[in-house]
């Protein structure tokens, strides 16, 4: 039961990330098409949908806390797919901008609800494992998305694929309907509907006063995401600085996105798992250690010729890199985060993520290539994604220090429950 639905959620996600980065796969056409700068472009896929992406999230991860979660994803399945196939009509900056804002409501409702789930229905040492498999959709959909624009776009053109992909997604509003709701076990029981939701707020400050591992859990993840905003202009930069064909830049994204992001999405999650079922810092030392050991090849594959043998390999790398710490750090947060406010920490993740994160680092790669173009600097994407990416490295320190505070918190818990005849919230091994 479980895993048909971890199943069915990780499918929901693919079509989430399909229909978030359909715009990315086909940035040349839609650039050229609507007449988009580098920085009106990067606002679409960062700011004007993120903006209400977040700040909506919160109020959906609070209502996940309180509500009946299938119905509250299905509505947001209904209006996101429903957009999305409004923005194949779309025929300016400005009409395709308030529709990425609207987008961005609805598929705020989706992953604090569906973590949340997930978090119940698999046991603590296996919540790495449930949450790198539910975020298998985003290198199956940014796969998907671009492999659609490669394959399908180059035949109907791009604005009948986004017909395509809202009416898909309508298709899976009823299933979602005839899932559960386990309200026995759900995030704080009868008693978390009647929290008022103008205390979500308080409860996340609360949570991340009492932890310092967490505030340095979330950081680090608004780091890793900034820095993988230099993605957003990768289409631009295969064709205008790598030489490649336009289906071809589709088609290689498209592939890379599919066996780098699934293979760093298992890796996250079981290795995470592995680590922690060692050690009570496990997943943060993993993270700590895989980014040491990975993000250096993401900035090779930046400087390589396309003709050498390091390129293709350390862009697999760079793909891997993008979906490893999803598993980790999202588990990270469900143990730290205090049983009843579990989604409502998981959407303030998600806020910090793509607000912080998402949005600012597409911001800057697309200012800064921007810029580098208008001073006549060579390669000027090459050198704005590089820069951007720099806050990766910043990630393993901040990973190693929340281990570290966790270790203690650990030992604090361990007494303080001691002394009141509790057990620890995690085990302290020694």
């Amino acid at each position: 039961m479980k895993m048909g639905l971890l199943a069915f959620l990780t499918l929901m996600n693919v079509l989430n990330f399909a229909d978030r980065f359909l715009i990315q796969a086909f940035a040349v056409d839609m650039s050229a098409d609507l007449h988009l700068t580098n920085v009106e472009y990067t606002l679409l896929t960062g700011f004007v949908f993120t903006t209400f992406y977040t700040l909506v999230g919160l109020l959906m991860g609070a209502l996940a806390d309180r509500v009946h979660r299938p119905r509250l994803m299905a509505g947001g399945i209904l209006l996101w797919s429903a957009l999305t196939a409004a923005t194949g009509a779309a025929a300016s900056f400005v009409q395709l901008g308030l529709i990425r804002m609207a987008i961005g409501v609805g598929e705020a409702s989706l992953t604090p609800a569906a973590l949340g789930l997930l978090g119940e229905a698999f046991s603590r040492r296996r919540r790495a494992f449930a949450a790198g498999c539910y975020y298998l959709g985003a290198p199956l959909g940014i796969g998907a998305a671009f492999m659609v624009a490669g394959s399908l776009g180059a035949r109907i053109g791009w604005r009948p694929c986004f017909y395509v992909l809202g009416a898909l997604g309508v298709l899976c509003v009823p299933w979602m309907l005839l899932l559960r709701e386990p309200r026995s076990g759900h995030m704080g029981g009868a008693a978390a509907t009647r929290r008022p939701l103008r205390h979500a707020m308080a409860e996340v400050r609360g949570a991340l006063a009492r932890s310092g591992a967490l505030r340095l859990a979330v950081v680090g993840g608004v780091l890793v995401i900034f820095a993988q905003g230099a993605l957003v202009l990768d289409q631009l930069w295969l064709v205008q600085e790598r030489g490649f064909a336009k289906q071809q830049a589709q088609n290689l994204a498209g592939l890379m996105f599919l066996a780098g992001g699934v293979a760093g999405a298992i890796l996250g999650g079981l290795g995470g798992d592995w680590l922690q079922a060692r050690r009570p810092d496990g997943r943060l030392l993993f993270l700590a250690a895989i980014y040491l050991l990975g993000v250096p090849a993401a900035f090779m594959y930046r400087v390589a010729d396309p003709a050498s043998a390091a390129f293709y390999p350390c862009m697999f790398i760079g793909s891997l890199m993008v979906t490893v710490g999803y598993g980790p750090i999202f588990a990270c947060v469900q143990d730290l985060a205090p049983e009843q406010v579990k989604s409502t920490m998981t959407a303030f993740l998600i806020l910090c993520m793509t607000l912080f994160g998402t949005s600012a680092g597409n911001l800057a790669v697309g200012a800064l290539a921007d810029a580098f173009r208008a001073a006549a600097v060579a390669a000027p994407i090459t050198r704005a994604a590089c820069i951007v990416m720099a806050p990766w490295l910043l990630a393993i320190p901040c990973f190693l220090l929340a281990a570290r505070r966790l270790r203690r918190e650990s030992v604090e818990q361990q007494v303080f429950g001691a002394a009141a005849g509790h057990a620890p919230l995690l085990p302290v091994r020694t």
